[in-house]
């Protein structure tokens, strides 16, 4: 009997090999977590002023870059408040001089290679997901929850329609991810590796926050909208390829719709960005905010995303249909001085090819007179022909 008991029983060694894995993942997953009630208002150390609000599991070490490009790191936390101080004011424009990838997937280097053999061109895909797929909003869904189709769905939707007008194809998952909770990200990371096999120029995992309606407030350009904002996690082995990554995106809407992108909150956690360089987690407006308004936000990040992964004239390619090339805006007007560049050119360079052949300017304007008097002849001899 003592025997048999003994063969039962699990070796120490495996029992410890469990517990050390759950204390390294259980930070993750906790930092992945969300609130249940309330939200996390974080305030500069010092002064007490407001930096910003999330429904996000704040942590010591976390850093935010605020709308105004200002990065500030969390040193204390207590309670559902944070304190955190300045670190450094953040010239964004320099992300858009780095590559937006420095570190590339053994999938995409080898789809990469597949198409340079075939001479093949690849396509512009983007794939977008929800890891919380129940997340709604109040003023347009009803609830802040509906568990499997949430309104969060919508939004993507928003984005996916929007980037298809611009020529790119999106690949969206509907496959939800319920319940809400620490788990969320382990059941979407089987997601996102199904979608990364379409190899996408981007992925994106599309999400609300939990905070006050007027946090994601905002107008660009006289449109009221639901702003936008990027979350970056810090336990990463990609972390500076994907910051670099999520501050081009922010770099580009600073420029072209100031007050679309809130910030970028960089927390602790992985939000499954370890699987791909161009990973971006984003949150459109908050649940108390309009759907509607939140994917007026999406339609206009689709721009956005379209010039960070394909540049200002993405839109600029040969039409395989027959048809004409999509213009870019003012190209025609720069054609046509072109031509007339050209046709001058040419006018200048036959003028200087009789003026060489012909020996200098005196001997080539006798022969122009010489010319016209031989062809006024040859017309009174064609009228005298006429009349006869």
């Amino acid at each position: 009997m003592m025997r048999a008991a003994s063969k039962n029983k699990i070796p120490t060694k495996i029992i410890t090999i469990i517990i050390v894995l759950m204390l390294l993942w259980a930070p993750t997953a906790l930092a992945e977590q969300e609130m249940e009630k309330g939200y996390y208002t974080v305030y500069e150390e010092g002064t007490n002023k407001k930096i910003f609000s999330t429904a996000r599991v704040v942590s010591i070490g976390d850093q935010y870059l605020n709308e105004q490009n200002i990065l500030y790191e969390i040193v204390k936390v207590s309670g559902n408040k944070a304190y955190a101080k300045f670190k450094e004011e953040v010239d964004i424009e320099q992300a858009l001089e780095l590559p937006e990838s420095q570190v590339t997937s053994e999938i995409f280097q080898d789809k990469q290679d597949t198409l340079k053999t075939s001479g093949e061109k690849k396509e512009k895909v983007v794939a977008i997901y929800h890891t919380h797929s129940d997340e709604s909003y109040i003023p347009t869904d009803g609830k802040a929850s509906i568990p499997y189709k949430g309104g969060i769905f919508k939004v993507g939707s928003a984005l996916k329609t929007a980037l298809e007008k611009k020529g790119i194809k999106v690949i969206q998952s509907y496959q939800p991810h319920d319940p809400h909770d620490s788990m969320a990200y382990q059941r979407s990371r089987r997601t996102a590796t199904e979608l990364l096999k379409n190899v996408p120029d981007a992925i994106i995992d599309i999400h609300r926050d939990g905070v006050p309606a007027e946090e994601y407030q905002g107008q660009v350009k006289g449109q009221t909208i639901a702003k936008m904002q990027l979350v970056v996690g810090r336990q990463n082995p990609q972390l500076n390829t994907i910051d670099n990554f999520a501050k081009q995106i922010k770099a580009t809407a600073d420029k072209k719709y100031p007050g679309l992108i809130k910030g970028i909150f960089y927390g602790k956690g992985g939000f499954n960005q370890d699987l791909y360089p161009r990973s971006i987690l984003i949150e459109a407006g908050t649940y108390t905010n309009s759907r509607y308004k939140a994917q007026d936000g999406a339609n206009i990040l689709a721009d956005v995303i379209a010039t960070t992964l394909y540049g200002e004239d993405y839109e600029k390619e040969i039409d395989l249909s027959g048809r004409k090339t999509t213009e870019v805006p003012k190209e025609g007007s720069n054609t046509f001085k072109t031509l007339l560049w050209v046709i001058g050119l040419i006018i200048v360079g036959f003028g200087g090819y009789m003026l060489i052949s012909t020996g200098g300017i005196n001997e080539l304007s006798a022969k122009l007179k010489s010319f016209s008097s031989r062809k006024s002849t040859l017309n009174e001899k064609k009228k005298d022909n006429d009349n006869e």
